[in-house]
């Protein structure tokens, strides 16, 4: 039987598992596009990368970067840092000195907290440059708004500093975030136009009697790399019966699809064994793992396939 820390370390080496989709390629595809139009046509042309929470917004901008790394340009006296791409968060509250701040510290500037708003805008604008950096996501964009009880509208001042800064700069944001949030943005034309391209990302589905929905790729590809590190599955992991438990568990939401089955694995580990049962699954889904997206009272993975047949419409339609 192995140990905890050697269990969860065998466990973990799944994390980096990419699995892509065609809405997946279409987004990865389009938002790199957004910049080489940025660049082409020396005008920045913006995106938004629209999903709910657990859908692979953040791993597929991560995996733009790891496209775009860093790497340093030697010059005939200097050596500069170029960053064509990276990634922050929009602090919340979101005001033009935190945001300046947040992305001065990206660019790896030791003086991020020194000067004026004034002083730090300038010097982002500058940095950008300098960095020759083509590509910035925006991740949870929902908090450039100023949320009441009675309305949600952008904030203004930092709506306007972004559109500022977009047209300075002329690089390509993305901004990353909640669907609903798109709409709103539409109610300032100027700002909506330059961040014209949309991608959404949705949830695995089940499919029909008639053919297979993506959630069984999604689990042949996660079962393809779980046996590089010898682990398999029984029944095997994208079996049509399966697939609708894992599907009814998790809502078909990526993430927590993943968390299932990392539990799972590590149910099985942790007993001795390489080969993770139904009913491994089983004990994982009844730790509550998945309770946050499923409303599901009844373990998915005791039911019979009529109960099955019988949920998976419902679950379908919630989504």
């Amino acid at each position: 039987m192995e140990n905890i820390k050697s269990v969860y370390q065998r466990v973990g080496q799944l994390n980096d598992i990419v699995v892509t989709s065609d809405e997946f390629m279409n987004a990865f595809t389009g938002i790199q596009r957004c910049a080489e139009r940025s660049v082409a046509y020396n005008e920045p042309i913006g995106s938004m990368l629209l999903a709910k929470g657990g859908l692979g917004k953040t791993t597929l901008c991560h995996t733009i970067l790891n496209q775009m790394p860093r790497f340093y340009k030697t010059e005939e006296y200097s050596q500069r840092t170029i960053v064509p791409a990276f990634y922050v968060e929009v602090p919340s509250p979101a005001t033009v000195k935190s945001l300046a701040i947040t992305m001065l510290q990206k660019l790896g500037d030791a003086t991020h907290l020194a000067g004026t708003t004034s002083y730090q805008t300038n010097r982002l604008i500058y940095l950008l440059t300098e960095c020759e950096t083509k590509l910035v996501f925006l991740d949870e964009f929902h908090h450039l708004f100023d949320r009441k009880p009675t309305s949600t509208r952008l904030n203004i001042t930092v709506g306007n500093w972004i559109k500022t800064l977009v047209n300075e700069t002329g690089i390509s944001f993305c901004l990353v975030g909640l669907p609903e949030f798109a709409d709103l943005i539409q109610f300032d034309s100027q700002i909506a136009r330059r961040f014209s391209y949309h991608y959404k990302l949705n949830p695995l589905t089940i499919g029909t009697k008639d053919s297979h929905g993506t959630i069984y790729a999604f689990l042949g590809e996660v079962a393809r790399r779980a046996s590089e590190i010898q682990i398999s599955f029984s029944p095997l992991l994208d079996s049509h019966t399966l697939g609708m438990q894992i599907f009814i568990a998790t809502k078909g939401f990526h993430s927590y699809v993943m968390s299932l089955i990392r539990e799972s694995i590590a149910i099985a580990l942790e007993d001795g064994r390489d080969n993770v049962t139904k009913n491994d699954f089983s004990m994982a889904w009844q730790l509550g793992i998945t309770s946050f997206i499923s409303d599901q009272k009844n373990n998915p993975f005791n039911m019979s396939l009529t109960t099955l047949n019988s949920n998976i419409q419902r679950v379908s339609n919630d989504n």
